[in-house]
């Protein structure tokens, strides 16, 4: 089953939703209108010159790697909001 983006023409909301191809018309779940149209997903491609042929080892070394930092990220984000507020 695809998911489809969807955006409403009147409350301007989006959202994504997972339904067939041939499912009845769709309304928008914040305001029910059906006012809505199908809102263009991203997505990328990649040429075989920026292409990385990686082990999958390597590849989860790496994203382990960039949750550390993420995670260090708000550690330190945290702690400057504690001390903001225990002032």
């Amino acid at each position: 089953m695809p998911k489809y983006n969807y955006g409403c023409n009147v409350c301007n909301r989006e959202w994504a939703q997972w339904h067939s191809m041939d499912a009845p018309s769709i309304e928008c779940p914040h305001c029910f209108s059906k006012n809505i149209e199908k809102v263009p997903s991203n997505f990328i491609t990649i040429t075989k010159a920026t292409q990385e042929k990686k082990a999958a080892k390597e590849n989860v070394v790496d994203h382990i790697e960039e949750n550390r930092e993420i995670l260090r990220n708000m550690r330190e984000n945290a702690k400057n909001e504690d001390v903001l507020n225990n002032d």
